[in-house]
């Protein structure tokens, strides 16, 4: 990812000779249509960067064929210093020689697309998503999954039958590490540049007397409540006996036991020193059973 971002930097200052600072929103995608292990990125790249003089730069073209030559660079450059092995050396020598061009980037030739924010929600329904949905599942019998996929290259549907062993298998490939994050955010929209650069946006796009091209509007996250409540039609933190409005005070997994506790956010001063423990309530034990005491109250209970 940070390979992919490094060539999109390199290529942009190299096209406009000068050094920008653009917006990188990386989304790694390890699977393919048919559920095969196929690793490849989605680079959304604001359309210009912010120059060394604090000034913004729109880019309304790129040459799209630059790109197989720096991407060939910066990823077999990658490589080598990550792996490092005699095979693997030989093997990238090898490429170099077979495609002299450059690898291939998909790209699309032409104006800016319109549909950035369809390609932004896209991704983001990817990234909450199962490789391969229930949908596409025609048959299975308990030994053999029978299932269907639109090849990339003859654009036409295909079935495929395998056992259920080979399904599960492509299945829990694409599960990622714990703690690896598969979106990331580079340059100006690096977590720990947010703030300064709404400022600098801000104060830049004022003095322009417009809107940055090519932005869209950011629409609130739901709640778990509200996702429950719009999918469901069912209140989940309503009382089915009463009717009363419950609090959520634990989440506990079967596996990994109690993964939040309402009690521990409040001590942590979640919601500012003190606030919410009943008076007289101590910071330990009589504390957390004056605030049980308080939840199953609050709870009906």
């Amino acid at each position: 990812m940070q390979c992919g971002v490094a060539m999109l930097s390199d290529a942009l200052s190299w096209f406009t000779k000068v050094q920008l600072e653009a917006g990188y929103v990386v989304v790694l995608e390890t699977a393919g249509r048919s559920g095969h292990w196929n690793p490849h990125l989605h680079i959304l790249m604001t359309s210009g960067g912010v120059t060394p003089q604090q000034k913004w730069r729109e880019v309304d073209y790129f040459p799209f064929t630059v790109l197989h030559k720096k991407w060939q660079y910066y990823l077999f450059t990658m490589l080598k210093q990550r792996v490092g092995t005699r095979a693997l050396k030989a093997k990238i020598d090898a490429l170099w020689r077979q495609y002299p061009r450059g690898l291939v980037a998909s790209l699309d030739e032409g104006k800016v697309p319109a549909g950035g924010e369809g390609l932004a929600y896209y991704l983001a329904t990817y990234v909450v998503s199962p490789p391969i949905s229930l949908r596409r599942i025609l048959r299975y019998d308990g030994q053999r999954v029978r299932y269907w996929y639109n090849d990339h290259k003859t654009k036409q549907r295909q079935e495929e039958e395998i056992s259920a062993l080979t399904f599960i298998g492509r299945m829990v490939q694409h599960i990622l590490p714990k703690g690896f994050h598969r979106i990331r955010y580079y340059g100006l929209h690096a977590t720990c540049k947010v703030k300064k650069v709404k400022v600098v946006l801000t104060a830049l796009m004022g003095a322009l007397g417009r809107l940055i091209k090519g932005t869209y509007r950011i629409v609130a996250q739901k709640t778990y409540r509200e996702r429950v409540l719009a999918s469901t039609g069912r209140d989940p933190l309503r009382c089915t006996r009463c009717g009363g409005e419950m609090m959520l005070w634990q989440v506990w997994h079967p596996r990994y036991g109690v993964i939040y506790n309402e009690l521990h956010e409040i001590k942590r001063g979640r919601y500012g020193p003190r606030r919410g423990i009943p008076p007289g309530a101590g910071a330990d034990g009589d504390g957390e059973k004056a605030m049980t005491q308080l939840a199953l109250a609050d709870l009906g209970v």
